[in-house]
Parts: structure tokens; sequence; C-alpha cells
């Protein structure tokens, strides 16, 4: 899709200022020269997670691409996450799959259980036809953002704290106090795989929107510099 197509869907803008404050609080003193802080105040970051998301869903799920991408930026911004960390979750549970079912029975793109999702539902006051609901992209993540806000809560905004927490629950996050990691079935702390792979998935997402913004922007140059292009577009 090219940028104007994108920008005739009139998707939300990226509140810069509550992604840069998640960024600082998920990386801590290693924001300073990361990719997360060289886009501060950039242009089309917007249309680079449009981009993203397009990409990752499967082509049968392509449809549903303007409505997730406005849902994961419009309630990113509602709950203060950068939404380029909702993707870096949603790829670290299901890889952009909505039909994903996990082995304890987690559903869609970020993972939700059901009861758990039935409990907020409930909370928020949203609409639940039972587990079929979370099988829909934007319902899935609407509950997933709700849930990590929940947690961020319950934790004073520690991101070693609360990202962790969503992966084992906030009840054995509390059991291993300020640890970070996963608890096996003998209740030892593991590695602390899960946290791990998801801020590696967050990187590399924010690697691939800078390489993509750089093609952006050589072909934005372009456009100005040739008169015969410029004329096209008027």
């Amino acid at each position: 899709m090219s940028l104007n197509e994108f920008n005739s869907l009139n998707i939300a803008e990226v509140d810069d200022a509550l992604r840069v404050d998640q960024s600082r609080e998920l990386l801590g003193s290693y924001y300073r020269g990361s990719m997360a802080q060289k886009f501060e105040g950039q242009q089309y970051l917007s249309y680079l997670i449009f981009k993203k998301v397009d990409s990752a869903l499967k082509s049968q799920d392509k449809a549903r691409v303007p409505e997730l991408v406005q849902t994961i930026i419009t309630e990113s911004k509602e709950f203060e996450f950068d939404p380029v960390f909702i993707m870096a979750v949603i790829q670290t549970e299901s890889s952009f799959n909505p039909r994903r079912v996990g082995s304890a029975g987690e559903i869609g793109l970020m993972q939700v259980l059901p009861k758990t999702a039935e409990w907020i539902a409930k909370k928020y006051h949203m609409p639940w036809k039972g587990d079929q609901s979370l099988y829909d992209p934007a319902t899935n993540v609407r509950m997933g953002i709700r849930y990590f806000a929940l947690l961020r809560d319950q934790f004073d905004g520690r991101a070693y704290h609360y990202l962790p927490a969503y992966n084992m629950g906030a009840a054995n996050m509390r059991k291993i106090e300020r640890k970070l990691g996963n608890v096996d079935e003998n209740g030892r702390v593991q590695k602390r795989e899960y946290a791990m792979r998801v801020m590696k998935n967050y990187m590399t997402i924010y690697a691939e929107l800078a390489e993509e913004r750089l093609s952006i922007e050589s072909l934005a140059r372009t456009e100005d510099s040739d008169p015969n292009q410029q004329a096209a577009t008027r």
C-alpha cells in the first residue's frame, strides 16, 4: 500500500510522548542510542506499523489489517503503551496468527485465556460472547492491552515485573519477588526467557521499521526532485 493510499484510511497517529515514556520504562539506561530513541519525532511511524502488520498477517486475514492497526495504535494511546511493544508481544505470543491456541487454552494474537478475557470484559464493560470473541484480532488486542495495563498498575510500572507477569500470572510473579523469570512446576525460577524474547522482538521490529523508513524517505526525496513525478501527483 502506498503512503497516499494509507493516508486515505485515516489511521490514527502514534502518540510519540507516550511511546517514548514506555520505551524508557522498558529499556532503562539502554534507551539512549536505541532504535526506539531514533524514532523520536519522526514521521511515518503509523504507516510503518501498518506495513509491518500487513506483512505479518496471512492472506486470509489481510482485510482485518486497517482495523487491527487502528486498534493497536488507539488502544496503546489510551493505556499509555508503545504500539511497537504491543506488536512485539503479538510476535512473541502468536507470530501474528489470530487462530493460534496455546497449550493452556490461550487464544489469538496476544494468547489471552478465556477466563481472563471474561473477567476483563466485565471489568471494562466490554461485549463478551465467549471464547470465540478472542479469535477476533481487534477484540483480542483490546483484551490483551487491558490486561497489560492492569499488570502495569499492580507492579507500579516496573517492566521487569509486569512483562513476565503477563506470561506467568501476577500471583506467580509475586512469589518470586524481584527476580525476573519463569517458574517451573517445582516453583524454581528459570531463565528469563519470555521477557528476553519479547524484548528481542521489540528491538528487532524497531530495526525493521527503521530500515523501511529509510526506503520511504529515499522515495520521498526522489519524488520531490523529479518534476515528472511531481506533476503526476498533482
